[in-house]
């Protein structure tokens, strides 16, 4: 294991160590950080970037160590080096940007005493002597390996704002008409302060990501174009960026005030000062012809200074061959969030109705790992949410971890949710996945679109399941990448003698006949709290001896204990609730997706009430829907009179007949399983 010490503890230290320990990892080594060097103001991006790579040193045996940063030494490092106790055979290689020969004498003769024998120190400015950034922390090197861009696509152009400011009133307009033209895709660098600015400005549909949102090394492989504004490059990972594009065979543009990155000798073209003039330069000079601009920079004699190998020579490292990858490609599915049972169905559904030469695994959590195990699927199982304040990505990061661990570049991920984690966003991009994401509509009122959709870009398709009727099926973005398919949901064939079959069996487990059997499944309390309405169904029913009433939920749901007070009302955990509606003679359930869609194909006479809770769909608007076809009835949370009457007309009065009626007669859309499995094999 090799260990990346820093001479000082900072943020900016810390983001030097997490680069070189990406570098060093992608040249096959493995490395690590000293958990001790974690900043407490790290920041959400840096926690997930240092989850790969912080240990607790009496694990790991150092087989080289590395110290960045080592014109200034304190004394913790000194420390870490001497709790180390390296043997003599154990390269310790320090590098940094010493000012004069007396602090070069001074790092080494420090690093000397703790370690009891000399480290190799190397002065970058011997071989850097004109520094993109002279203070960084970082020692700017990269491998120089030419990245193939296919032809045809459409360039990435990634523009750091730096130190620019966005009081003009022009410049975010003039960005926006960037952003909208199709010669180029284009995405912002931006500070905390620049992306409040154009979140509370008219232009915040304006694709962009702070510095720490991705790891230089994976920003540089989503980016053809880099161009930088502002007074000087904008820290460490800005200059990382710089420096590894060149080294990929990117253009790079400087737009500085300054001049910084033609001063340091890199070569990179000196564009306009003003950004008012970038797209006429870009559209003009650079498009068509970046491919000659990639391959003359590529010949500059600059890039030797920044070759990672002279490192790896210093510490006596052998460059190792990168793991061996897997030959097939590996389908992924993850459902979202820390309950997704919906998600969790629908991804099976159409896993199912994949070919059979293709094994697709699962990334569930705990309340989805039964769905995927029940249709005969492996599962990685994931950590759900917990109530901690101190991290609450702390699952999030985890999950990233399993993920990064499960997969590799040119697998397929399937993505079934709302919003994309940051978990999702960094494994397709690190690990260059094929994407897919399943993408549910009917979003309630006031759910931003800007947020929901700020990462689609990632993905290289988005299927959208349809709802059952077209007045329901918003479209919330366009593009050759969207495609809808039919309702997508699971069909369970059950026959009249398997039918009564149930019912007699359910009769013998609870110990009395029945003549009407009613099923309650409004979920589990986790979206809506529906424990009134459960109440006053048991109540209702509890004086009808020839009934029975089963309140039906998801194995792991919570249930509120005042519902086993009821005689008539029992409790079942399953993962068969659809076999149970089939025997019912009326349903109330909520108005998810699925739970609607297999009641209108399976011909279910029911009763809804929506749940209501602010980041589920508008079950309101599709139970509705319904209800105005006389498909079934909608009662709303607060109508418990009308719940009451309802239900009484549907098993006494002959409501449920008029409602099965119905069903057979309405027209339903092609269901869309198979439609979707067909579009995912062609990511």
């Amino acid at each position: 294991m090799i260990f990346v010490e820093a001479g000082t503890r900072s943020i900016r230290s810390f983001d030097a160590q997490l680069i070189f320990a990406q570098k060093l990892t992608a040249r096959g080594f493995d490395a690590c950080i000293d958990a001790d060097y974690l900043p407490e103001d790290a920041g959400r991006g840096r926690l997930y970037e240092a989850a790969n790579f912080l240990t607790d040193p009496e694990e790991h045996v150092a087989e080289a160590v590395f110290v960045l940063g080592a014109e200034e030494v304190e004394d913790l490092l000194l420390a870490s080096l001497r709790q180390k106790q390296l043997g003599a055979d154990v390269p310790v290689v320090a590098t940094g940007r010493f000012k004069t020969q007396q602090s070069y004498v001074g790092a080494k003769a420090r690093l000397a005493f703790a370690l009891g024998r000399e480290a190799s120190v190397i002065d970058l400015t011997d071989t850097q002597p004109r520094s993109m950034l002279p203070s960084a922390v970082s020692p700017l090197v990269a491998e120089t390996r030419p990245i193939v861009r296919p032809i045809g696509e459409v360039t990435d152009v990634t523009v750091v704002l730096g130190s620019m400011e966005l009081d003009n009133p022009e410049t975010l307009s003039c960005l926006s008409r960037m952003s909208s033209q199709g010669d180029y895709g284009l995405k912002l660098v931006v500070s905390g302060a620049q992306n409040e600015f154009i979140t509370a400005s008219h232009f915040n549909d304006l694709p962009r990501i702070l510095y720490t949102d991705l790891s230089p090394l994976t920003l540089a492989k989503s980016t053809d174009i880099l161009v930088m504004f502002g007074h000087g490059v904008a820290g460490d990972r800005m200059a990382e960026l710089a420096v590894e594009l060149i080294a990929a065979g990117g253009v790079v543009i400087d737009c500085t005030e300054d001049e910084v990155l033609m001063s340091s000798g890199a070569p990179a073209l000196l564009g306009p000062k003003t950004l008012f003039a970038l797209d006429g330069y870009l559209t003009g000079k650079i498009l068509g012809n970046t491919s000659q601009i990639a391959e003359q920079a590529l010949k500059s004699q600059w890039l030797r200074t920044i070759e990672i190998s002279r490192l790896e020579t210093a510490a006596e490292l052998v460059a190792k061959p990168r793991r061996p990858e897997r030959t097939t490609q590996r389908t992924l599915f993850l459902p979202t969030n820390g309950v997704g049972l919906g998600h969790a169905q629908r991804c099976a559904v159409i896993a199912n109705a994949l070919p059979d030469n293709i094994s697709p695994i699962f990334a569930a959590f705990p309340s989805c790992v039964p769905i995927a195990r029940r249709e005969g699927m492996d599962c990685i199982p994931l950590v759900a949410r917990t109530d901690t304040k101190d991290n609450s990505n702390a699952n999030d990061i985890l999950t990233y971890r399993r993920l990064s661990a499960a997969l590799q570049e040119g697998d397929r991920l399937v993505f079934d949710g709302g919003y994309v984690f940051d978990s999702v966003n960094r494994v397709i991009l690190e690990h260059g996945l094929s994407a897919v994401w399943i993408r549910r509509g009917l979003w309630p009122k006031g759910r931003s679109r800007h947020t929901m959709l700020h990462r689609e870009g990632i993905f290289d398709r988005v299927i959208v399941p349809s709802e059952a009727f077209e007045e329901l099926n918003d479209a919330y973005s366009y593009g050759d990448h969207i495609h809808y398919v039919g309702p997508v949901f699971r069909r369970v064939i059950q026959s009249a003698e398997d039918i009564n079959h149930l019912r007699a069996r359910l009769a013998e487990r609870f110990g009395r006949d029945f003549k009407q059997l009613v099923v309650s499944m409004l979920g589990g309390g986790v979206a809506s709290d529906r424990s009134a309405q459960l109440q006053a169904i048991s109540g209702m029913l509890e004086a009808r001896t020839d009934c029975l009433h089963l309140v039906v939920t998801w194995p792991g749901s919570k249930v509120q204990p005042a519902v086993f007070g009821w005689k008539n009302t029992r409790v079942v955990h399953t993962l068969e609730a659809t076999k149970l509606c089939l025997a019912a003679d009326l349903v109330i359930s909520a108005a998810g997706y699925n739970s609607v869609h297999e009641i209108l194909y399976h011909n279910i006479p029911s009763i809804l009430i929506p749940q209501s809770a602010p980041y589920l769909d508008d079950q309101e608007r599709r139970a509705r829907a319904l209800s105005d076809r006389e498909l079934c009835a909608t009662i709303t949370e607060t109508e418990f009179m009308k719940l009451e009457r309802t239900v009484l007309d549907c098993l006494d009065d002959g409501g449920v007949e008029v409602f099965r009626s119905a069903l057979k007669k309405i027209k339903l859309p092609e269901a869309g399983a198979a439609a979707a499995a067909d579009l995912l094999i062609k990511t």
